[in-house]
């Protein structure tokens, strides 16, 4: 099974381009170089919108998706996003302002627009994660459950329940994968039995050796992921879409 991961989209529609990037044309060359490497599955994991959640943003993207035949898709929000309308385009149930959702066998999707889980979510996140059993535990979040090292990010917007998550995880007795974007960086960190991987954003990417925000470039990436049948092997890898 091969899954792609596209992150950190911040579809603009109202400007051509922004920070001189063009968001909607560097999703699209995205989306045409993972389709040429073919897939079973996409995750969209955040930040679709440029700055708060666009319903017209989301109505495009989601366009884009079904001109290119797009249908195994799954979609979680991040801190520029909005849960209702996201859901109210790409479906799902949102539950107390927050989309979240589990996909057998081992797949589960958090929501962490706020930057932080409320209880409710950590509760049916405690749940499924020990429900899994024959699998190890595949997680999809915006956030970064760890700072991770890109200082401008770690001080303003990092994830706000660090432990709280490690100690769920650790409930299962297998290794959890995690992958999220949100620190527009490609980093992997292994931490007490959780693998965490970075994905770089299709919008630009932070300098991460600055105390403040930097641009470092402005070439889109994305993740593949492949699992065995038995979901039981995983590899994965980052690729850059240069002109």
């Amino acid at each position: 099974m091969r899954i792609v991961q596209i992150t950190d989209l911040h579809i603009n529609l109202n400007e051509e381009t922004v920070n001189g990037v063009n968001t909607k044309a560097n999703f699209l060359k995205t989306l045409d170089d993972a389709l040429k490497i073919g897939f079973d599955m996409l995750v969209l994991t955040g930040d679709l919108c440029f700055s708060d959640g666009d319903l017209e943003a989301y109505k495009w993207v989601k366009s884009r998706l079904e001109n290119h035949g797009i249908e195994n898709c799954y979609v979680i929000g991040g801190n520029h996003d909005d849960a209702s309308l996201l859901a109210s385009v790409f479906g799902g149930e949102v539950k107390s302002g927050e989309l979240y959702f589990f996909m057998e066998p081992n797949f589960i999707f958090l929501d962490t627009i706020k930057g932080y889980c409320s209880e409710e979510q950590l509760e049916w996140f405690k749940a499924k994660i020990k429900q899994i059993k024959d699998h190890n535990p595949v997680i999809f979040m915006h956030h970064p459950p760890f700072k991770s090292g890109v200082p401008h990010m770690d001080r303003k917007y990092a994830f706000e329940q660090s432990e709280i998550f490690a100690g769920i995880c650790k409930q299962n007795p297998l290794s959890s994968y995690v992958f999220c974007g949100h620190y527009h960086n490609e980093i992997s960190i292994v931490q007490g039995g959780i693998n965490m991987f970075i994905t770089p954003a299709t919008y630009l990417q932070i300098y991460m050796f600055a105390e403040d925000f930097a641009v470092d470039h402005r070439i889109p990436g994305y993740r593949i992921i492949e699992l065995n049948e038995k979901i039981d092997e995983l590899k994965t890898t980052v690729r850059y879409v240069y002109d």
